[in-house]
């Protein structure tokens, strides 16, 4: 049974990430861990504030049968949580073992909620025990037919990040579409690295993609997902390396507004 671990702040953006999960995970047997931060750890009226979001958390899960349905493979922990946001979450990730943690993308008018614009990018940077899925607010749930996974293969793709990889295929029924960016086309290391993930894939993949930088790598990757209409686009998250350039300062706010598709995020684990 697979744990996923979704953080809300009863906003519209953290609810249509839980519904997206609900919906892809729908014939897989799931415990949806649904975390509230409601307060800090100090806070002298913490169990007042713990009874409240408990309140919250039971309609939240009310709401979520009455628009999916009632799924007898799903399971919900409800969690209000004391704690600092991003560590908190983080933390109880890796204690609990999540499978996945998924959140959501804020929307242009929805500026002020705490799951939102830099904290969303510092729970990427915090939660490294699983993968993270990003769910664009402002997008419709439709089945995912196409994975783009994209690199620069200057480190190798773990097993454990291919194993997620696959896993999401299985769920969703889904095809990987390798994409690379043409850069240090002879570099051995990185062709070594490619070719090992290509063949790892292999039975679940498309044909590699290879495209030059016509107007730097962030406009060159998401006209890529507009063009080949990719449903998820996935990386690995280094955080000294090509991704932190692509969520880096000015990064994200063109990722808010122009990414429309969910972004699962890998973490940097060891082979």
């Amino acid at each position: 049974m697979s744990k996923i671990l979704v953080p809300t702040d009863f906003s519209n953006n953290s609810y249509n990430a839980l519904y997206y999960a609900a919906r892809l995970f729908q014939n897989k047997e799931c415990t949806f861990h649904i975390v509230n931060v409601c307060t800090g750890e100090n806070n002298p009226d913490r169990e007042k504030a713990k009874i409240e979001s408990m309140q919250e958390l039971e309609a939240l899960v009310h709401r979520l049968v009455r628009d999916v349905g009632e799924n007898t493979k799903h399971a919900f922990k409800k969690v209000p949580l004391c704690s600092d946001m991003t560590v908190g979450v983080a933390k109880y990730a890796q204690k609990h073992q999540m499978d996945l943690t998924v959140i959501g993308n804020k929307a242009k008018e929805e500026i002020k909620h705490i799951l939102l614009g830099n904290n969303a990018m510092q729970l990427v940077r915090e939660i490294t025990s699983c993968p993270v899925l990003i769910v664009p607010l402002e997008i419709d749930f439709k089945k995912v037919d196409k994975i783009a996974f994209t690199s620069n293969y200057a480190n190798p793709i773990s097993h454990d990040n291919i194993k997620t990889l696959q896993f999401f295929c299985n769920v969703a029924d889904s095809l990987i579409v390798p994409m690379s960016i043409e850069e240090n086309k002879d570099a051995d290391p990185e062709e070594k690295n490619k070719a090992n993930f290509l063949e790892a894939i292999a039975k679940n993949s498309s044909k590699e993609v290879e495209l030059p930088v016509f107007d730097g790598k962030v406009n060159t990757i998401l006209e890529f997902v507009d063009l080949w209409n990719i449903d998820m686009l996935c990386m690995v998250y280094y955080p000294h390396h090509f991704f932190l350039e692509f969520i880096g300062k000015g990064i994200i706010k063109e990722l808010n507004t122009k990414l429309n598709v969910p972004f699962l995020i890998l973490p940097n684990t060891p082979n």
